[in-house]
């Protein structure tokens, strides 16, 4: 079910494989620019949710903790796993601040 998603959404697609090579290169400030590059391609609510979170997570990769921290306030809830997805990270940047 889920590769029928993916062969169906360019922007899920796109973000999977950006994110796959951002685990290789750790080149956080391109990542992030090739990320905003994806934003027009995002077409559902729970796609704009899961591209704020990996926005926010590179920006807390860039010590960006501010940011990343208004970003995910606007985060709607979506599922209950998704939710406790952000909640590690608003954690997260919670102790860096």
């Amino acid at each position: 079910m889920l590769r029928n998603i993916l062969r169906k959404n360019q922007f899920l697609k796109k973000m999977n494989t950006l994110l796959e090579l951002y685990s290789y290169s750790h080149n956080t400030a391109s990542t992030y620019q090739e990320l905003l590059a994806l934003e027009p391609l995002i077409r559902t609510k729970g796609e704009r949710a899961l591209f704020d979170l990996n926005r926010a997570s590179l920006l807390y990769d860039m010590r960006k903790f501010r940011e990343a921290a208004d970003i995910l306030l606007e985060i709607p809830p979506v599922n209950p796993q998704f939710d406790a997805q952000c909640a590690q990270m608003k954690t997260k940047i919670m102790e860096a601040m």
